[in-house]
């Protein structure tokens, strides 16, 4: 497999993670790949805010337009029905059109964006966030286990006991955000106790008729920030991050038939790659 070729998305058990920031507002060109749902909900924030969601989710449309051979603007996303509600409101994001197997899962904090993608119609959930704006006092006993309490209760320093609760926290939305029912869940019934650096830790979780067991790894996204990835424990194969600007699909290459599997030219691009 060529450094640009991306292809392997569509193999068994593989997982690909894109990462990067949005540094200047989205050009016109760049907005008219949103859908009209989203161009609404940027208008709906404060300018900053909806320059980062409008950023973000341009660079999961070029994403997985590359991926399908599908321009930006003709991918129809949507979501899932909560498996244990039914509502479709907070189920997990997914292709809509064209068909695919493949899905995905974004988070963003502040400027960065974070987006997991992987094949096979496995479930996945992301999560990112900055080092600031967490009251871990007061939020911990809300959402920590107590196992995961007596570990921060171990750690003295303020920066420590936010490092190990931002691990914790990224930890356990991924797998509630990979099992498709979101915060609506009791984040202290999901316990990710476990050290950093300490490989992929298998979770128990289960959400309706889905997976029960999850395989979560910690991502290194550069300083400032923590991440976490969850997958299905059965198709927790390779992960490959990658930090890049994400690729295009020209619009005049017109819409994606239905059955297209995947894209085969990839735009060239510095590429840093790193296995987790």
């Amino acid at each position: 497999m060529s450094a640009e070729d991306f292809s392997d998305v569509f193999d068994a058990d593989v997982t690909h993670v894109w990462w990067g920031t949005v540094d200047e507002p989205p050009g016109p060109d760049a907005i008219a790949v949103l859908s009209p749902a989203e161009r609404a909900s940027a208008r709906a924030m404060t300018e900053e805010a909806g320059r980062h969601y409008a950023g973000a989710h341009v660079a999961v449309r070029r994403i997985l337009g590359a991926y399908l051979g599908t321009p930006p603007a003709g991918l129809r996303l949507g979501r899932l029905r909560c498996p244990e509600c039914g509502d479709a409101e907070h189920g997990a994001p997914c292709v809509v059109w064209p068909v695919t197997e493949l899905s995905y899962s974004l988070s963003r904090s502040g400027p960065y964006w974070l987006l997991g993608v992987t094949g096979g119609g496995h479930r996945i959930g992301v999560d990112l966030e900055q080092v600031l704006g967490f009251d871990t006092e007061s939020v911990a006993p809300l959402v920590l286990s107590d196992r995961e309490l007596s570990h921060l209760g171990r750690e003295q320093q303020p920066a420590a006991r936010l490092a190990v609760f931002l691990r914790y926290w990224t930890r356990k939305e991924a797998v509630l955000k990979a099992s498709g029912i979101g915060l609506i869940a009791d984040a202290r019934e999901v316990d990710v106790h476990g050290p950093p650096d300490c490989g992929p830790l298998v979770v128990r979780h289960a959400a309706g008729t889905g997976p029960d067991t999850w395989v979560v790894e910690d991502l290194a996204v550069g300083p400032g920030r923590y991440a976490a990835i969850a997958r299905e424990a059965a198709a927790a194969g390779p992960v490959r991050l990658i930090e890049k600007p994400p690729p295009t699909v020209p619009e005049a290459a017109g819409p994606a038939e239905p059955d297209v599997k995947r894209s085969t030219s990839w735009p060239s691009a510095t590429l840093s790659l790193s296995m987790t």
